[in-house]
């Protein structure tokens, strides 16, 4: 039938001599071919072959589908797989968060530790400065009060009498009776207030009975703390206020010095 519709549109067509011979030909050949397969049905050979392909299309399209299917299985495993992952590694870099800030606090409480440490050690070394500055003061002025004293104590030694007198220029000195030194001794008694205060020997012996006994007088006894200057204060006070002679008070040293 299609063959037929073209012959008769080709026959319309071209009324021409010049292609007679061709149109002839061809309508010949279709002619024949009409003849060989107008027993067929051309639209049943199309539905055929359309089937046909489409049976193929389908069968290649469910070879695709699978394919597709079996790669999407793939990827949806693989994406199980990763969250997985992605789920641990999340639960480890909260692990690691915490220990992280853990770390920082502890690392701030060490900086803390270490700065209240610093101060302290600051705070302690300055008082240790001042501690010694302190005492190198204090030795300072101990040193001074103690030469001082000592100054004191060489002038004092200074006026003692001398307690031996030489026989010649060729003797050595030696030591005298110590009755001649007796602070107590009547004879030197007068003999100090006669040749020093010009009194009578009577008034003497009168302000000599007023005299303290020596128990009564300060005592050195040459240990470290006693107060050196305590001790020559109160020898000055009785010297003062008896009026006793120099050499009365140092006579009574042998005595006053004691341990």
């Amino acid at each position: 039938m299609c063959f037929e519709r073209v012959l008769r549109t080709i026959e319309n067509l071209n009324n021409d001599n010049y292609f007679g011979n061709k149109i002839n030909e061809q309508s010949a050949i279709i002619k024949e071919l009409t003849d060989k397969y107008s027993k067929f049905n051309i639209d049943d050979i199309i539905e055929t072959r359309i089937k046909q392909a489409i049976n193929i299309i389908k069968t290649d399209n469910k070879k695709v589908l699978d394919d597709i299917s079996n790669s999407f299985t793939e990827v949806k495993t693989y994406t199980i797989a990763l969250k997985k992952c992605f789920d641990a590694s999340q639960e480890e870099v909260s692990k690691l968060s915490m220990k992280l800030n853990q770390v920082t606090a502890d690392n701030t409480r060490q900086t803390e530790l270490w700065q209240e440490l610093t101060h302290k050690e600051d705070m302690y070394k300055t008082e240790v400065m001042n501690l010694i500055q302190a005492f190198q003061q204090e030795y300072r002025n101990s040193q001074r009060c103690s030469d001082s004293k000592m100054n004191d104590i060489e002038k004092i030694l200074n006026t003692l009498p001398r307690m031996s007198t030489p026989l010649n220029q060729n003797e050595g000195t030696r030591i005298p009776n110590p009755q001649v030194f007796d602070p107590d001794n009547s004879q030197l008694k007068n003999e100090l207030f006669t040749s020093f205060h010009k009194f009578e020997p009577s008034m003497g012996q009168a302000l000599l009975k007023e005299v303290p006994k020596l128990k009564e007088w300060p005592h050195f006894s040459g240990e470290v703390e006693y107060d050196h200057m305590e001790f020559i204060r109160g020898i000055d006070i009785i010297k003062e206020y008896f009026e006793l002679t120099e050499r009365l008070v140092t006579a009574r040293f042998k005595t006053l010095f004691t341990r």
